[in-house]
């Protein structure tokens, strides 16, 4: 049997679901609530825009241009929102950017960084407001690394990745983040970071989230930062694979004792490693 339908039929109709969902969650004030008002009365809300970005990265868009053609064949369906054009999506997050500075120069490149405190609190406070947060939580890991994001915008940076792009500083929790910093290509991760990781911690204590450990990797392998950390009680994990003193601490060890961590068979043993203004306890295996 063959159906005919009169109304158009969607490639990605579940959008109608995720949309219905939020605005009966109250999320377009939420929105508005947290960035503010647009300039001169514009036609367009963050909340219209913000949530046009979302609904095209989840229709398979990857840039604003996008919007125009997933606008045509599905946006246009749904309700209680302006769908903008991309001219006024990329008015709006000039509008929502702030300026980047230069943090010092290595190797005779200078390191730029940028830092949105607005943009990250809104991260925080929309993972509160969708209960993937709790303050007062306890046992929650923060995990922090720098991300290379290859492009070829035209300020993009020639990195040690052996191709340009950016190289943001991204903080989440449980997979959600709740803090991203951007940096050029051929910016040192290792520059500037103990303040990065200042505000990071400062940002969440803000809003009553104390995370009860937190993940580095190799690049956070800093005295600052690990005193840092010590001193917040808090305990960390960094991959300290590319230190040597350490590598020779721990093939010296004793008292390895077998065990399986998610069904690998490793030797494990533990000592005590003084790194900055403290003495850690290492845990090392093979």
């Amino acid at each position: 049997m063959i159906t005919q339908f009169n109304s158009k039929v969607t490639p990605f109709g579940g959008i109608s679901i995720i949309h219905e969902q939020l605005i009966s969650k109250g999320t377009a004030q939420f929105i508005e609530n947290e960035l503010g008002k647009r300039r001169n009365n514009a036609q367009y809300s963050y909340a219209d825009i913000v949530l046009t970005r979302l609904y095209t990265v989840l229709s398979g868009g990857s840039a604003a241009e996008d919007v125009q053609y997933i606008t045509e064949n599905t946006l246009q369906h749904l309700k209680k929102i302006n769908i903008p054009s991309p001219d006024t999506i990329l008015r709006a997050d000039k509008e929502l950017s702030t300026a980047s500075e230069f943090i010092g120069i290595t190797d005779g490149k200078k390191n730029k960084i940028n830092i949105n405190e607005k943009l990250n609190r809104f991260l925080i406070r929309l993972a509160v407001y969708f209960e993937q947060l709790k303050p007062g939580h306890e046992n929650l890991t923060l995990d922090f690394d720098h991300v290379f994001i290859p492009t070829e915008k035209y300020d993009a940076t020639y990195s040690y990745k052996y191709k340009k792009g950016y190289f943001p500083a991204v903080a989440s929790i449980n997979n959600i983040p709740v803090y991203i910093e951007g940096r050029n290509g051929n910016c040192s991760v290792k520059t500037g970071q103990l303040s990065t990781h200042k505000r990071i911690w400062d940002s969440l204590q803000a809003h009553k989230i104390t995370p009860a450990s937190v993940r580095m990797d190799a690049g956070s392998y800093i005295k600052e930062v690990t005193d840092f950390y010590h001193e917040q009680g808090v305990k960390f994990f960094i991959r300290a694979n590319q230190s040597e003193a350490l590598l020779f601490e721990a093939s010296t060890a004793d008292n390895w004792k077998s065990c399986t961590i998610n069904h690998q068979n490793f030797e494990v043993t533990s000592f005590d490693y003084e790194f900055g203004q403290y003495t850690h306890r290492i845990i090392a295996y093979r």
